[in-house]
């Protein structure tokens, strides 16, 4: 199965309503309020390219999220309640 990455351009249609004396300002002020209606006037696919495995993994896989469910703040505990120790159950020797 081959992969492939589709690009589309979606024309939208706006109307502002504003009141200025020229045009360069009325274009200012029209991108500083909300469009009074908007229109999707349709959707064109622009291109589409195949993909091979390492471009996918690396640029269009969704990468998941290792610290979730871990809270680094809190100090471990065993099972029975008690601070985890890692030394504990290690039988450590010092030669010197």
């Amino acid at each position: 199965m081959t992969r492939y990455v589709v690009s589309n351009v979606e024309l939208i249609k706006k109307d502002y309503l504003v009141t200025a004396y020229t045009t360069e300002a009325a274009q200012e002020k029209a991108h500083l309020q909300p469009p009074r209606t908007k229109v999707s006037l349709g959707e064109i696919t622009h291109s589409v390219t195949t993909i091979n495995e390492y471009e996918y993994n690396r640029e269009w896989r969704s990468t998941p999220d290792y610290s979730e469910g871990h809270d680094y703040h809190k100090p471990k505990k065993d099972h029975e309640g008690y601070q985890y120790d890692a030394f504990r159950d290690q039988d450590l020797y010092r030669d010197d």
